[in-house]
């Protein structure tokens, strides 16, 4: 068959560490804030955070509490603000030679309980969905549904609407985070 000559990559491990080469180059440039490591745990959940929310991928982040899946999503944020980005790398650009551009990532939360109902679930996407009309391009409205796992618990099964809103995000981005 065709093989693709842009991206060789013969075994496994090359592959793991071309992988590894391109979240080491992204989160080195990230302004951290005093006192935090880099470590590898949250190097991973920033890359692919990152990666997710700019495509409009929906990703769900499990792990135990302290393992970075909150503090990741913060400095994401503080990164990527649109053109007002400390570096390059996350400033948006209209004019992009390649059409394309890091987009000003704008949380909207939504904290999830055993009392979240699917009318507010709903009604929380919607908005965000309003909200991104108002940037265009130039940003990236994103869903967080924070302890999403706390929703399972919910006599009203919120999550049963969850698939529908996933399915048609409209422009937005969902970012669920959960220790269970």
């Amino acid at each position: 068959g065709a093989k693709a000559t842009w991206f060789d990559c013969p075994t496994a491990d090359h592959f793991v560490q071309l992988f590894e080469q391109c979240v080491k180059l992204v989160t080195s440039k990230m302004h951290l804030g005093e006192g935090i490591a880099l470590n590898q745990a949250l190097s991973e959940n920033l890359f692919m955070l990152l990666v997710a929310i700019q495509t409009s991928i929906p990703i769900f982040l499990v792990g135990k509490p302290g393992c970075s899946k909150s503090l990741a999503m913060t400095i994401l944020q503080e990164n990527c603000k649109g053109r007002d980005s400390r570096v390059e790398l996350f400033r948006y650009h209209q004019d992009s030679p390649t059409g394309r551009s890091m987009r000003e990532i704008i949380i909207r939360p939504f904290q999830c309980s055993p009392l979240t109902s699917p009318e507010a679930l709903v009604d929380h996407f919607n908005n965000a969905r309003k909200v991104m009309g108002q940037f265009g391009d130039r940003a990236i409205v994103t869903v967080l549904l924070d302890e999403v796992g706390l929703a399972e618990a919910s006599p009203h099964l919120p999550l049963k609407v969850l698939h529908e809103q996933l399915e048609n995000l409209d422009g937005v981005s969902c970012v669920g985070i959960s220790n269970y």
